[in-house]
């Protein structure tokens, strides 16, 4: 299969980057733009729905309320913080505000050098991390990002400007008309991502055309699940693997 017959969807936070990263939303959780109650509440959240998202056992419309319920509270914090455009840039422009993981750096130029278009499908903040990806200057013109946008008004934080996205929900988003565009004659696709969920990042129709590959990130319990959702598991494996099986695409 030629490379320029294939596609990439990714996830971003611990996908991209690292397992022990700071993510996307992590940045602004874990900033000092926050007051240290509302740091504390942000880590309170996380340390209550961070394990239900990665519990296999529970089902996907109850974990889905969980994760939606995760977001409107983090977003709220934000919104009464009054955080303001420019300091969200400012932190979120910081090259060690986000930790990449190893290689992807090297693939995403790979991804470039061959003009593989690689549409990231994240629920984290889309601000940040075109801001953290321009910063390390991979914001490539073969990437594209579907993710969560701040709403400004007046210079401060009031929202997103889309429909919420969280971990439970990337099946129901419509790709925006020029991505497809690009895709539509693209017949292979390499899905990358942490979570089960996000083998439903595949467009419809396209599953049995896509090559899954999953990071299980150090959560062993979960591995036999992860062995039946994807045909690659990777631990905390770098990059190299992924480059490789594109290499030997190419080849």
């Amino acid at each position: 299969m030629e490379l320029k017959k294939l596609f990439i969807i990714t996830d971003f936070d611990h996908t991209i980057t690292d397992k022990d990263s700071n993510s996307s939303w992590g940045v602004l959780e874990s900033s000092t733009l926050l007051s240290k109650e509302s740091r504390k509440e942000c880590e309170k959240y996380k340390n209550y729905y961070m394990p239900i998202e990665k519990d296999c056992t529970i089902s996907e419309e109850e974990k889905s309320k969980y994760m939606k319920q995760w977001l409107e509270k983090n977003l709220n914090i934000f919104i009464k913080s009054k955080l303001t455009e420019k300091e969200i840039d400012r932190v979120s422009s910081k090259k060690d505000c986000m930790k990449l993981r190893k290689g992807s750096k090297e693939f995403l130029k790979f991804t470039n050098k061959y003009q593989i278009p690689v549409i990231i499908i994240s629920a984290g903040i889309s601000n940040i991390i075109e801001n953290f990806l321009k910063t390390n200057d991979l914001l490539f013109n073969n990437i594209y990002i579907v993710s969560n946008i701040i709403k400004y008004k007046e210079g401060y934080i009031k929202g997103f400007r889309n429909e919420a996205i969280h971990s439970l929900n990337k099946n129901e988003i419509k790709l925006p008309s020029k991505i497809e565009e690009i895709i539509k004659e693209k017949e292979k696709i390499v899905l990358l991502g942490d979570n089960v969920e996000d083998i439903y990042m595949i467009p419809k129709g396209r599953e049995n055309n896509t090559f899954k590959i999953g990071f299980l990130n150090g959560h062993k319990n979960n591995r036999k699940k992860y062995n039946e959702t994807f045909d690659i598991v990777y631990d905390d494996e770098s990059f190299t693997n992924v480059i490789d099986i594109l290499k030997n695409t190419h080849d």
